[in-house]
């Protein structure tokens, strides 16, 4: 029997409840359950490739995940400069060993100061099958009013 198989399994597992109450590939049920409360908005991110609008119903339920959830990714990296907050947390495990200076020799490559306007046209035009020449990108937030979802307002975002 292949050991290191089993192995990987059981060190994933611990990684898995060091950081949460679910285990890989066991799945907390109870995070299926919990009820929440209606937000009073959310946030939509309309876009306009080449002077036309994309419309969702033009994907699939995949694609046009694919096409929003790096936005999302942008706009959360974009207000603390890190994507998923890992850099609060490496520094708190680096300092907890005693090795706080490390962090300081790391953090400097730790920033992502890359054009994620320039990247996003080349990840949306292989999305889209053909190179993207202009993209708009705006906020918009809408809230659902009497059967329908109401426009709250708009922000341009990403003029490129």
């Amino acid at each position: 029997m292949k050991w290191w198989i089993i192995g990987f399994f059981v060190v994933q597992m611990a990684f898995d409840w060091a950081h949460s109450v679910t285990a890989f590939p066991f799945v907390h049920y109870g995070m299926y359950s919990e009820k929440f409360p209606r937000p009073d908005s959310i946030l939509v991110y309309r876009l306009n490739v080449d002077g036309a609008p994309l419309q969702q119903e033009n994907f699939s339920i995949y694609g046009w995940d694919m096409i929003q959830t790096p936005l999302a990714a942008e706009a959360r990296r974009s207000r603390s400069n890190d994507y998923a907050f890992d850099k609060s947390m490496l520094q708190a495990g680096l300092a907890r060993v005693h090795q706080a200076g490390l962090y300081n020799q790391l953090s400097a490559n730790l920033d992502n100061r890359g054009d994620f306007a320039t990247w996003y046209k080349g990840y949306l035009g292989r999305i889209l099958g053909h190179s993207v020449g202009t993209l708009t990108i705006e906020k918009a937030w809408y809230r659902w009013k009497d059967g329908h979802m109401q426009l709250l307002g708009t922000q341009k975002w990403i003029n490129d």
